[in-house]
């Protein structure tokens, strides 16, 4: 109840003030405005330097982006290279093992092996039985 009457009072001294002191505020406000106002020391700094700053951050990032992602290229394309090799390698493997078993059944059954092994046909499903 007090902070009402106290807000009250001040709008009511405030719709009172004689207009010559109202005018003598406004005449203040254009002597003060019109002088241009020192910038505080943060506002120089930032004014000086941050505008120097963006372009060098902005040019850095671009260029860290850049060889970032070339060197995910890079990368990218020796694990592709790595892992063609090494599926060559495990291709040739099978075709020597498939060979040699091959030539060590054919005299004994005098036939070709199939491809897929004799368990698979077994089994269709997960379920043992």
């Amino acid at each position: 109840m007090f902070m009402r009457n106290s807000t009250r009072t001040s709008r009511t001294l405030a719709r009172h003030v004689p207009r010559s002191h109202a005018s003598t505020r406004a005449q203040t406000r254009r002597l003060l405005s019109s002088q241009p106002p020192q910038p505080s020391p943060h506002a120089r700094f930032y004014t000086d330097y941050a505008a120097g700053m963006v372009p060098v951050a902005l040019l850095g990032s671009a260029v860290y982006i850049g060889l970032r992602t070339w060197q995910q290229h890079l990368a990218q394309e020796r694990f592709l290279e790595e892992a063609y090799a090494h599926v060559q390698q495990l291709e040739a493997e099978v075709t020597a093992l498939q060979q040699q078993l091959q030539s060590e059944s054919l005299p004994d059954s005098q036939s070709p092996v199939p491809n897929t092994p004799v368990e698979a046909k077994k089994r269709s499903g997960w379920l043992p039985w």
